[in-house]
């Protein structure tokens, strides 16, 4: 699938249970529902949408990444069902996806605590990676964890992620100013 394909239309994908699919402004009481909840932002480095109408904003930009090749934003949902319950994000580290990527892409994720320890979060990256093995071809994929975050490093783990090391003072959290380490994870792809 050239560059142009993996743009022309918006990748929909589908597992046992979910399917990932694009947002809209529809899904923002959603998507303000699972980021108005603290255990949704505690392991981030912001403290997600403060409004509906920062949702639809939030929404509206990552529609518009798209558009520009520097995103792929995928709202989870149950199969059959309409509410966004997760969200599941992959970008290049550097500019836009390309026809050969140069450039590894970085995961990103979060979901609604009804729906953790369940295998959810675990089946929809799943579906991730394959979409990238087949469409994509980026030979890495990394992700960027809070230490204390470890559902999250389990999952990755799960998926066959390997630990790379800590990046001390790596981010600055967009509310608290504080310097934040992360553990960097990374997938290689063959």
């Amino acid at each position: 699938m050239s560059s142009d394909d993996l743009f022309s239309s918006f990748p929909f994908l589908h597992t046992k249970r979910l399917t990932l699919r694009q947002m809209a402004v529809q899904d923002a009481a959603d998507l303000h529902a699972f980021y108005s909840d603290t255990k949704v932002t505690r392991h981030l480095d912001w403290l997600g949408p403060d409004s509906l109408e920062a949702c639809k904003m939030l929404i509206e930009s990552w529609n518009e990444a798209y558009a520009e090749r520097r995103l792929i934003p995928w709202g989870i949902t149950l199969q059959g069902s309409a509410p966004i319950m997760g969200t599941v994000m992959l970008m290049p580290t550097r500019g836009e996806f390309e026809v050969e990527p140069r450039y590894p892409l970085t995961l990103g994720y979060d979901l609604k605590p009804d729906y953790w320890n369940k295998g959810m979060m675990s089946e929809a990256l799943q579906a991730v990676m394959d979409f990238n093995d087949k469409h994509i071809h980026a030979r890495r994929i990394q992700a960027e964890v809070h230490p204390e975050n470890i559902a999250s490093l389990q999952v990755l783990k799960k998926l066959g992620f390997q630990q790379e090391g800590v990046l001390r003072q790596y981010l600055m959290h967009e509310a608290t100013k504080n310097f934040l380490d992360v553990i960097m994870l990374a997938l290689l792809f063959s």
